[in-house]
């Protein structure tokens, strides 16, 4: 993804078993590669919603630029699957190989209810 392309930007509702949903605002990136350098489009960095359209069993995820970051891992029928934590900094490198395509990649907030997610609606 290149800094200077600028990317769509979609609203998303997470559901969560004991809590209310959650609205965000994100760019949204929809991709055939396999293998991604993710990098923050605008500072703040606000988050990115990824759809994989290839037919490969994984992704490799090059998160370096985004952190620190949760990554949200989807299945076809928009249900939470699992997480994984970059706790880095921006400067430092992280790689993620994921199955899902469908991954959300939101700033880092320690009382995000990562446990109780369920599932994510397009709005």
């Amino acid at each position: 993804m290149s800094k200077k392309s600028s990317l769509p930007t979609v609203s998303l509702t997470l559901f969560f078993r004991s809590s209310q949903p959650k609205v965000f605002q994100v760019s949204s990136w929809s991709t055939g590669d396999t293998s991604l350098v993710v990098k923050a489009q605008e500072a703040p960095f606000q988050g990115i919603f990824i759809q994989l359209t290839h037919e490969q069993l994984n992704t490799r995820l090059d998160l370096g630029g985004v952190a620190p970051s949760v990554v949200l891992q989807f299945d076809d029928e928009q249900q939470f699957t699992g997480a994984s934590l970059n706790l880095g900094t921006s400067n430092g490198s992280f790689g993620l190989i994921t199955q899902s395509k469908i991954v959300l990649i939101l700033p880092f907030d320690e009382h995000f209810p990562i446990s109780h997610l369920t599932h994510y609606q397009l709005n």
